[in-house]
């Protein structure tokens, strides 16, 4: 259970003593009796509780009379275990008049100087937590080129089915990176005609900001999931003709085999055959087994010369 307590001081959080003191709490793993303090005392209501820890939930901006809703994507935190899964978590950021309430799941680093830097408002602090989570979203993405550049180099020399499975996995990251950085945009779009949380000039400017860096993430994410979906068609396509050409190598080895034993069979039958071919003289010669060793090696050397001049 997370709950942190910050106080704005000289253009930075710093740790408070206490809730009243603070202007800047911050919570996650919320328990029920949590959930019940949030919605009885400061009337937030169970499902927006929820929607800030729900992965799949949209970002979006909500008005109240005594404070304001706002609910963010951010990328989760990735690590080698993940497997290439890249995927995306909510956290909600209520704005009451002298404080601000953050739900989050995972950690966000509020006294990192150099991302949590020149806060001289509670708007501020809430621009700079969007502007963390844009960030983590370009991370993110350098990541995800860096791992699709390595797994390309890996396809050149290998046709393992993991390393296209990984790219499938990797393009399935990009597509909610996708539609994350588009809902992001949607509500940051709002935040610029909303006129409820006062805005100054500065806070304007950086909110305009924000709004360029997660375009340009949304769209540099865009380009990574096209190039990457291009990559698994190609590497699908050159798989198939390998296994065509592969295919075609078994059929003449097949063809080849085939031969000389169809005409090992045909000389091995208890039958008589026509034009004398097991008669007694034949039987009793012994260039008998040679002349029928002749005859499949011919066969095969027949239909070589054939595949040959066909090709």
């Amino acid at each position: 259970m997370l709950k942190k307590y910050y106080k704005i001081e000289s253009g930075r959080l710093g740790l408070a003593p206490n809730e009243e003191a603070a202007d800047i709490v911050v919570m996650g793993s919320l328990s029920q009796e949590q959930r019940s303090v949030l919605v009885k005392e400061y009337e937030i209501t169970e499902h927006t509780i929820a929607s800030a820890f729900d992965s799949d939930e949209l970002s979006r901006i909500e008005y109240d009379d005594d404070f304001t809703t706002i609910v963010f994507k951010k990328p989760k935190n990735y690590s080698a275990e993940a497997n290439f899964q890249f995927r995306v978590e909510s956290f909600g950021i209520f704005i009451f008049k002298d404080w601000v309430l953050l739900l989050t799941d995972s950690d966000i680093p509020v006294q990192d100087e150099k991302r949590f830097s020149k806060i001289d408002s509670l708007n501020t602090f809430v621009l700079k937590v969007l502007g963390y989570a844009i960030n983590h979203f370009n991370e993110h993405l350098k990541i995800i080129n860096r791992i699709n550049d390595d797994l390309e180099q890996r396809l050149n020399t290998s046709m393992e089915n993991k390393y296209l499975l990984s790219m499938f996995s990797l393009n399935k990251g990009l597509i909610y990176y996708v539609s994350a950085l588009n809902s992001n945009d949607t509500l940051l779009k709002k935040l610029q005609l909303g006129r409820s949380l006062n805005w100054t000039e500065a806070e304007r400017e950086l909110l305009e900001d924000l709004q360029i860096e997660n375009g340009q993430s949304l769209q540099q994410a865009n380009i990574y999931a096209n190039i990457l979906t291009s990559m698994m068609d190609a590497r699908a396509s050159v798989i198939n003709n390998n296994v065509n050409a592969l295919m075609k190598n078994l059929t003449i080895v097949t063809i080849s085999i085939s031969l000389p034993t169809f005409f090992a069979s045909l000389f091995g039958m208890n039958v008589k055959l026509p034009f004398g071919m097991n008669g007694d003289a034949m039987v009793g010669s012994p260039a008998a087994f040679w002349g029928i060793i002749a005859v499949c090696f011919l066969s095969v050397l027949v239909f070589l010369c054939f595949w040959m001049r066909k090709r």
